[in-house]
Formats: C-alpha cells, sequence, structure tokens
C-alpha cells in the first residue's frame, strides 16, 4: 500500500486582487501568510510516497518524490536518512525505528509546497522520551505519550484537552497596542485576533480560523468596546510578548462589560500569562465589571493570569471542562467604583460550572467570594450533578465569606485538598465565614452533597507541622453552614447523584474517598498534591503572568500583591482600614518595558532565530502547523512551550517553591 500526500500553491493571479477571505477564493499575496482555503491549481505540486505504510520493527521502506518544474529547493525532514537538502526528484531507503512522519517542502518562485507520507512500525513504543522534547519540534520522544497532547504540556485538570490544532489555524502577529479593527491599516490588533476577522496587510489572514494570538508588542492593551469570543478554538499567548500585555478598561468603553469574554460559541480558549485588570467606571454604572468572563462555554484553560480590578467579580466563570490554574484572582476595586451597589466586593464567582478544575492560585482580597461554586449545569433539571476539584489554592482576607458551595444546579460532589485560608485584618463573623460554605437555595429539585476533605489549613483548622502549628484540628471544621441555612437541608447524595436525606449536615463532608459524579474518573494526579504550606510557596512563587519572551516578567502589581500575603500586610499596603475606589489606591497599573520584535520572515508566528534551531522548521516556510516530529504539538505550539517554560515545569516544578511563609492564619485569631 502507497501513502502519498500532495499539497498546491495556488499562483497569484494577474489581477492582483488582495485579501483572504474565508470562502472558498482567495490570492495568495507576495507577503507570507497562512495559506488560505482556496480550491488548488496544480502548478506546483510535491508528492512524497511511501512503498508501506506499516512495517515491522527494523525493516526498510522506500520514500520516493516527485516536486513539479520549477522547484528551485527541496527539505526534507523526518529522520537521519530522510533530511536536509534534496533534489527535486528521487528516492531514498528508510528504516524507521518508530512511527514517522516523513515530509518535503520544496520552494518554488512563487512561493512552497509540501508532500508527507507516515510509516507506522508495528508494535513499537515510543521512547519513553525527556520533557525538554515539548519545545523542540524535532523531537517527538515526549513523555508520558498517551496522556498527550494537551492544551500544553503542563495543563491539568477538566480543561487540560482544550485545543486550538487545525490544519486551517492561522497566527495572528499582534503588532499594535491600539484596539483598532481595519483589514488594510497595516496592523494586527487583539481584538482582530480575539474575533477571528479577517486581516489583508501586513499579510493575509482569512476570517473565522482556529487562531493563535502572538504578541510582538508589550505594553497595555486599553478596550473601547466589548471584544467577546464566539468564534471556537482561540490560543491568546501573553508569553510571546517581548515585555507583557495589560488588558484595561478604556474611557469609551459604555455600557463597561469585560476584557477577555468568551460568550456561546466560543468554545477551546487557552489563555495564559496575560494581565486583565479593569479599574474604575464611575458615572457608567454596570453589574458586569469582570476583567474576565467565561459565559456558557466550554473546554477554557486559564493559565499564569493576572486578574483583578474588576468591580463586579475579578473573576466569573460560566463553563464545562475548565481549568483555572497558576492564578492570581483579585482584589477588585469595591468602593464606589461603578458597580450599582455603593459596595460589590466579591473576587471569584463560578456559576454554574461544571467539571471544573481550580489549582494553585491566589484569590484574595473581598467582603465575599473568595471562591464562589455553584456546581453542575443551567437550567437546574433532575438528575443535574456538578464536578468540582478545589487543591493547593490561597484564599487571602476575606471579610465574610471565604468560600461557598452551591447546590443550586445540581448534586454536589467537590474535592478540597491541600489548601490555605487566612485572615486578613479585617473579620465580618456574620456569614460564618468558611473555606467550604455549604448552601442550598431550596426548591422541588433533589440534589445533594459529596464534599471530600483534606489536608486544607483555614481559621478553624490547624494542621501539626505546617505554618508552625503543633495541633491537628477536625478535618470537617473546614465547612459549615452560610447564615440562614439549615443544616438539615444539607443532604449527601446516593450512588445515583439524588439526594439522600437520611445523612445530613457535616456529614455531607468525608475524608475517605475523593467525591467522584457518577460517571466521572479523576482528573488530577493526587501525588501532584503539595502540603498547604508548600502550596502557598508555590503560589507566592509562581502564580499569575510571570514570564514573557525573554524570561521572567512578574510585574509590579503581583510582586507588591505577593509582598502583601507573605507580610500578612504588616507593612501595611493596601486594605487595613478600608477598600478601595479607584487603581491607584489598589497598587497602580503594571510597569511593563516595551521590547523589540524579532524577525520572523514568513509570519507564521515564530521567530527566524529559534526556526533556524531546528532541521523541522524553516524561517522562510509558513510552517506553523507542521508537525514532521509527531509528539501532537505542532511547530507553534513547541514555540509557546518553550516560552512558557513547559518543558522544565512539566516535573519537579509543583513543589519547588520557596521561601518564608506567615505563621499559621497570620497570627490571628482562629474563628
Amino acid at each position: 500500500m502507497q501513502a502519498a500526500l500532495t499539497l498546491v500553491l495556488l499562483m497569484a493571479g494577474c489581477d492582483g486582487g488582495g485579501g483572504g477571505s474565508s470562502g472558498t477564493g482567495g490570492v495568495v499575496t507576495p507577503s507570507p501568510s497562512p495559506p488560505p482555503v482556496v480550491t488548488p491549481s496544480p502548478t506546483a505540486t510535491v508528492t512524497l510516497t511511501a512503498s508501506s505504510t506499516t512495517v515491522a520493527p527494523g525493516a526498510s521502506i522506500v520514500l520516493s518524490w516527485t516536486a513539479s518544474s520549477g522547484a528551485t529547493g527541496c527539505t526534507a525532514s523526518g529522520g537521519a536518512s530522510f533530511s536536509g537538502a534534496q533534489p527535486a526528484s528521487g528516492s531514498v531507503t528508510v528504516t524507521p525505528g518508530a512511527t514517522t512522519n516523513y515530509v518535503l517542502s520544496c520552494t518554488f518562485p512563487s512561493g512552497t509546497a509540501a508532500g508527507s507520507a507516515t510509516v507506522t512500525v508495528q508494535g513499537s513504543q515510543p521512547p519513553a522520551g525527556a520533557a525538554a522534547a515539548f519545545a523542540n519540534p524535532d523531537n517527538g520522544a515526549i513523555p508520558d505519550r498517551a496522556l498527550h497532547p494537551l492544551a500544553f504540556p503542563t495543563a491539568i485538570g477538566f480543561g487540560r484537552n482544550t485545543s486550538v490544532r487545525a490544519a486551517n489555524a492561522v497566527v495572528y502577529k499582534i503588532d499594535t497596542l491600539d484596539d483598532v479593527a481595519n483589514p488594510n491599516d497595516g496592523k494586527i490588533s487583539y481584538r482582530e485576533c480575539a474575533l477571528a476577522l479577517a486581516v489583508n496587510t501586513p499579510y493575509t489572514i482569512p476570517a473565522g480560523r482556529p487562531r493563535y494570538c502572538v504578541f510582538d508588542v508589550a505594553g497595555a492593551i486599553i478596550l473601547q468596546s466589548p471584544a467577546q469570543i464566539t468564534t471556537p478554538k482561540i490560543y491568546i499567548a501573553g508569553q510571546t510578548s517581548p515585555g507583557g500585555i495589560e488588558f484595561r478598561l478604556g474611557a469609551n468603553y459604555n455600557p463597561v462589560d469585560s476584557l477577555i469574554d468568551t460568550r456561546r460559541g466560543g468554545d477551546h480558549m487557552i489563555l495564559r500569562h496575560v494581565r486583565t485588570r479593569l479599574g474604575e467606571h464611575p458615572g457608567r454604572s454596570s453589574d458586569n465589571g469582570d476583567p474576565i468572563r467565561l459565559q456558557d462555554t466550554s473546554y477554557q484553560i486559564i493559565d499564569h493570569v493576572s486578574t483583578m480590578f474588576g468591580t463586579d467579580e475579578s473573576l466569573d466563570t460560566a463553563c464545562n471542562n475548565c481549568t483555572v490554574q497558576w492564578s492570581i484572582i483579585g482584589p477588585n476595586i469595591c468602593l464606589n467604583a461603578g458597580h450599582s451597589s455603593s459596595l460589590h466586593c466579591k473576587t471569584f464567582f463560578l456559576k454554574p460550572a461544571n467539571n471544573i478544575t481550580i489549582a494553585h492560585n491566589l484569590s484574595q482580597h473581598g467582603e465575599q467570594r473568595g471562591i464562589n461554586l455553584a456546581a453542575g449545569t443551567n437550567p437546574p433539571t433532575a438528575g443535574n450533578t456538578g464536578q468540582a476539584d478545589i487543591f493547593n489554592n490561597v484564599l487571602y482576607h476575606f471579610i465574610a465569606e471565604s468560600g461557598l458551595l452551591s447546590n443550586q444546579f445540581g448534586s454536589i460532589y467537590a474535592n478540597y485538598v491541600g489548601n490555605v485560608s487566612l485572615r486578613g485584618p479585617r473579620y465580618n463573623a456574620s456569614d460564618g465565614n468558611y473555606l467550604i460554605g455549604l448552601y442550598t437555595p431550596g426548591g422541588a429539585l433533589n440534589f445533594g452533597f459529596n464534599v471530600y476533605a483534606r489536608d486544607n489549613v483555614t481559621p478553624r483548622t490547624r494542621i501539626a507541622g505546617q505554618f508552625g502549628s503543633t495541633v491537628t484540628d477536625p478535618f470537617v471544621n473546614a465547612a459549615g453552614f452560610i447564615t440562614h441555612v439549615v443544616p438539615t437541608t444539607i443532604c449527601a447524595v446516593t450512588p445515583a447523584g439524588v439526594a439522600d436525606c437520611s445523612r445530613s449536615g457535616l456529614n455531607v463532608v468525608q475524608n475517605s474517598s475523593y467525591a467522584l459524579a457518577p460517571g466521572r474518573s479523576l482528573m488530577f494526579d493526587p501525588s501532584q498534591i503539595t502540603s498547604p504550606e508548600q502550596a502557598m510557596r508555590d503560589v507566592m512563587a509562581y502564580a499569575g503572568a510571570d514570564l514573557c519572551r525573554d524570561g521572567g516578567c512578574r510585574d509590579n502589581v503581583d510582586a507588591l500583591y505577593v509582598d502583601d500575603l507573605r507580610t500578612c500586610d504588616s507593612a501595611p499596603y493596601l486594605f487595613a482600614s478600608s477598600w478601595t475606589s479607584t487603581v491607584a489606591q489598589s497598587g497602580g497599573w503594571a510597569n511593563l518595558t516595551q521590547g523589540a520584535a524579532k524577525t520572523d520572515s514568513d509570519n507564521d508566528g515564530m521567530p527566524d532565530d529559534w526556526e533556524r534551531r531546528f532541521t523541522n522548521t524553516n524561517p522562510n516556510i509558513w510552517d506553523a502547523n507542521a508537525d514532521a516530529d509527531g509528539d501532537g504539538y505542532p511547530n507553534i505550539e513547541e514555540y509557546l512551550n518553550a516560552l512558557a517554560r513547559d518543558d522544565v515545569r512539566y516535573s519537579g516544578f509543583i513543589g519547588s517553591g520557596t521561601g518564608r511563609v506567615p505563621a499559621y492564619n497570620c497570627g490571628r485569631a482562629m474563628y
């Protein structure tokens, strides 16, 4: 059997028409761009065939290829026997040691074309691999092969299977901080990438595609109107910025709404290493001032993001199969800042969220909603269940409600493991203030609770050996009842997932086995959960937007709040006596340093100097979506993995944070 793939290049027409489109017609402009969807012309072709597509271990096959007339040079990749410069036609015998994808790319006066063939080695097992392969497009020997590809190698939890990969994915190289959208202005903006808009200059980008938003600029992107993401598959890669990106609310944004905002249809979003900080908006009253909102979407993952200065919440999620990891959430701008309520100080809201993972985050400074979670799906119908895993997070300074867990949208299955909750300088005892505040709205639906809780350090639970404590309190003390909730209305669940009120109150909280909804499997690795004290070290060391293109870039705002946490406001800093009304009172905006864009001759989002390092990447060929090493991560993602240090952080990262931690409960009294 023979395998052959022929890719063809559309030649520029005589009419000189410009601009790409999302339809079936298009013209390849002279400047390099991702290939538009076209009806191909046979003018330039490359055909690569294998004499057999399936071989026994140690067997050889013959690769044969032909490029059409006019080829000026061809480059092979796929192994030592098929690499480097090749003639326009020929054949070679190869002996693949493992399943291999062979590729031949040829250059023509009008552009490039490529052919490929995959040969499967029967019974071959890929090598165990090393994490360095995640950032090397020549090396497909990644570790834990059966688990990959993920959204990115260090993705965890329910959002880890988010994916932007597609054969027709495009790259928006954002080269302006301006909030504009004009396909012919020579600029590429965040708005154009978020909305999947067509761009004609400086190179052609068709509309409506899966897309990677990479940044050639650093600084503040000030949005003047909503930029709701409703076209699926988007990777917003803040780690590509030469100095960091901060999204802010513009003076003309009225009525005020969210900054990063996925709406129904905007499934599969990866958001990494950006800052989203809304700010006050007096005179433009709005109850929707969220730096980030995920609304009725699925497969979302937020990683190393700093989201704060909201006037509604700082993170508002209503999503399915989502992860929030390694992020800094809050504080809000709380007092007379533009919300319809003069005081609105609520940080992290999940309503409803199902199959949700919350891990390694700092949620801080508010009256309520440190982690306020209603797990399940909307509408709340009989049989609904909701799954949530909450581990190794740090909550600091929530006056009345650190956490809430509601069964409004389904029977709850939640795992709280290794979290830290610390009292701040102010406290209001009226609402109980528990890490796990059990709440039921009542009604006719038969929803219950199954909550697994272990190793949580809270103002009600000490653990010997953690934060200087010599006493261990009952694990169940981390849970309690929101004011006005009658304990007997908090019911357990049967194996079928319906309420079982023969067990109620704190009997719904246990530490014997993980809580898993019917049909669910465990979506985290228990061996990767640290002690609460180590979790706090890790969060203080790594949470938030901490990487840019050229290395570490935690900004002044995040550094201020991490120091505030480490010292328990002993400086004191911001909130010892009152909430704030302005960004200036809350630590100010980020100080970000602009850096120069790197040369990227083919506009595929990967700089020339990086592509030259590898055989399977070519600085003169648009090869962002190619995956010649066959590890499931296309070239553009291997570059993004490298910038995010996924290869370095894949193992040994969790648990590596160092530094001083405060005394138990910041030395303040227990509740």
